[in-house]
């Protein structure tokens, strides 16, 4: 942007810098009006390049980037912020959608990107048994067989050691978690020295307790 400049009462229209000597040197001073400039950040700049706008000095601070900075993610490019000096390209997925099913009860429903099929299937309330041992309840059969429940259920339970053991029948069928109780006093101190509890030899001593016959003073020992 040029400038009216007033030297020694005479005035210079449209001055766009002015050169000033420099005392002792050779050189000259240059002067240049920057206030139409429209830098108004370092960001507006690459990294290690200065300039000046309106009378102030700005230093550039945009990265260069190049290829080896872009990411990929399937089909997803990440491209950082930056300054690329060529154009930049990167091998991605090419989309290939592999669907993905959900089965609940008699329906199946697959989803392929935005895409969505349910299948149903009309099934016999008669199922298709041909081994006896794994029917629930009631009967159930085909054309050839026809069967009777013959499995024993046990429902949740919490099992407590005792004098008895406890013995879940084989061929049971578990509908719910069988838990062994646990004794946090099962420990050998408490237990009497010469017995064991299921495995656990106790060393618990009996205090034996005596009477001197002339003094009549009892004893622990």
């Amino acid at each position: 942007m040029a400038k009216d400049v007033v030297i020694r009462t005479t005035t210079y229209e449209d001055v766009p810098a002015v050169q000033i000597p420099i005392e002792n040197s050779e050189d000259m001073a240059l002067f240049v009006d920057t206030s139409d400039a429209t830098l108004t950040s370092g960001g507006q700049m690459l990294n290690g390049y200065t300039s000046y706008a309106d009378g102030v000095k700005y230093t550039g601070n945009i990265t260069s980037k190049t290829g080896s900075d872009l990411s990929v993610s399937g089909a997803t490019v990440t491209v950082p912020a930056g300054y690329y000096a060529s154009q930049q390209t990167k091998s991605v997925d090419n989309g290939t959608v592999v669907p993905q099913a959900t089965i609940t009860g008699t329906a199946a429903t697959v989803t392929a990107g935005t895409n969505t099929l349910t299948l149903e299937k009309t099934v016999s309330n008669t199922p298709n048994v041909s081994t006896a041992g794994y029917i629930s309840a009631g009967t159930a059969g085909n054309s050839d067989i026809s069967l009777t429940a013959n499995v024993t259920t046990k429902a949740a339970a919490t099992l407590q050691p005792g004098t008895s053991a406890v013995t879940i029948a084989a061929g049971t069928y578990c509908t719910g978690a069988q838990t062994i109780a646990a004794e946090p006093n099962y420990l050998a101190a408490n237990i009497v020295a010469g017995k064991s509890l299921w495995g656990l030899n106790g060393s618990a001593q009996i205090p034996v307790i005596s009477q001197d016959s002339t003094t009549h003073i009892l004893s622990i020992s």
